[in-house]
């Protein structure tokens, strides 16, 4: 039955398709005549091959299942699923049944030395190519891939806003080693694509609340990166907004930001948060940040990224790919640590999660098929799960789940009125200097968010 279903395989060279994708493995080989190299992956059912292999001279491509690649392997005779010979082969196989395929490229054709580059990736994308166990971001998460009955399948979405829902009933974070060592961050994360006439360009946006749980406090926080290249390159002249622009470090680059002031909180309450594309020219985009924790939708930053020559932009979920950055065309609502990539345990969580988009057309939806936890941001947690009960998504202390999808509804909203925390300070009209120097000190910390 097993070599039936290969029989019936839907085998096709997609070359336009292929030369978008960004591989997620990589190899460059020096091959002598008669000499191969190959490269195994494991699918899941629903999920094709996608590979782009070079060479100075012709080489022959073959995929193999692992019956077909022992034989191979033994030289004995073997018909592979795919063959084709070139200088530069491109194309997709698929959709598979779930098993470990070989790509291999073979020295058979020249009698010279073959320098080979094979580039191979998984369409939809694996989504645990990043994260399959604990420490993780955790919450819930549309990476456009759905499990069908067993079997992936891609999606893709364009949208102009994002939404997310979270009420909170009860937060306590604890890491000895960091600087706050009672911070706690919930991340709203999402691609911005822009398009101009001869390139496509990818904007990793941030919406965050960082709390500090031993006071009871939280402000907002946004950040913007750029995911066209490993290296985000930003400048205080590409980005302008309430913000700036500032430096990571050397392998990850740039990115922009600013932080709001501080806010108390009693529980349970709420909060929404707001990523929204607000407009486009042709020089540039502009995406606003916003917050609802009861008084209202508040817009605290309007971000314009300058790229000339725009042809259209929209924010992108796409299980098919993933940016030069090797980052999901995700949407994230997660749970990890304040900042600066930190892993953070808690004492206690007990948070319910809710996502929604704005389409193109103007239609609201509510996402579904998410999964339980997140892979693009660095700040983790050591011991949260994500849990499905009566249709809500509730985020608690627990262990791993990273293989459920979930359909959650929007969560109960509990907006109790919000306080400032410099309100709260104030006596007799006059602010203490203790709770001056804490507000500075918080104000500080605010500006240094840096994430991955």
């Amino acid at each position: 039955m097993r070599e039936l279903l290969l029989l019936l395989l839907i085998v096709y060279s997609m070359i336009s398709i292929s030369n978008s994708l960004v591989y997620t493995y990589n190899l460059s080989v020096t091959l002598n005549k008669f000499y191969y190299e190959y490269y195994n992956v494991t699918v899941y059912s629903g999920q094709s091959i996608a590979f782009n292999v070079t060479s100075n001279v012709p080489v022959t491509v073959m995929v193999f299942n692992l019956t077909q690649f022992n034989f191979f392997y033994n030289m004995q005779p073997s018909t592979p699923i795919y063959r084709s010979v070139g200088i530069n082969v491109t194309g997709i196989v698929g959709p598979l049944i779930r098993g470990t395929y070989y790509v291999v490229a073979f020295n058979n054709v020249s009698d010279s030395t073959a320098f080979v580059r094979m580039n191979i990736t998984e369409v939809p994308v694996d989504i645990h190519y990043e994260r399959s166990s604990l420490p993780a971001p955790v919450g819930i998460v549309d990476y456009g891939v759905v499990n069908s009955t067993g079997r992936l399948i891609g999606e893709i979405l364009k949208y102009n806003e994002a939404i997310g829902y979270i009420t909170i009933y009860n937060i306590s974070a604890y890491n000895s080693t960091f600087e706050i060592p009672s911070g706690a961050g919930l991340q709203l994360n999402a691609v911005l694509q822009v398009n101009t006439l001869t390139k496509a360009y990818q904007f990793w946006l941030q919406n965050v609340v960082d709390f500090i749980t031993t006071n009871d406090t939280y402000y907002f926080t946004d950040n913007i990166w750029n995911s066209t290249s490993e290296f985000s390159n930003m400048s205080n002249g590409s980005v302008s907004g309430n913000g700036h622009v500032y430096f990571y470090n050397k392998e990850l680059g740039y990115f922009y930001g600013v932080s709001t002031n501080n806010f108390t909180y009693v529980t349970p309450f709420s909060l929404i948060l707001y990523i929204k594309l607000l407009s486009i020219n042709n020089n540039g985009v502009t995406v606003s940040f916003g917050y609802n924790n009861g008084s209202g939708v508040i817009w605290y930053d309007n971000a314009t990224i300058k790229v000339s020559n725009v042809k259209s932009a929209y924010m992108l979920i796409n299980g098919y790919n993933m940016t030069s950055r090797l980052q999901y065309y995700d949407l994230e609502l997660v749970f990890g640590g304040i900042f600066d990539g930190e892993y953070t345990f808690y004492k206690s969580m007990n948070a319910s999660l809710g996502l929604q988009i704005i389409l193109l057309n103007g239609t609201n939806v509510t996402l579904s098929n998410l999964y339980t936890f997140g892979s693009d941001t660095e700040e983790s947690a050591d011991n949260l799960m994500t849990i499905y009960e009566n249709g809500y998504a509730w985020v608690v202390v627990g262990n791993d789940n990273f293989y459920t999808q979930i359909n959650p509804k929007i969560p109960n909203l509990i907006f109790p009125k919000q306080t400032h925390l410099y309100q709260l300070a104030l006596k007799n009209g006059v602010i203490s200097f203790t709770a001056l120097i804490f507000i500075v000190s918080l104000i500080v910390l605010a500006i240094k968010k840096r994430r991955k």
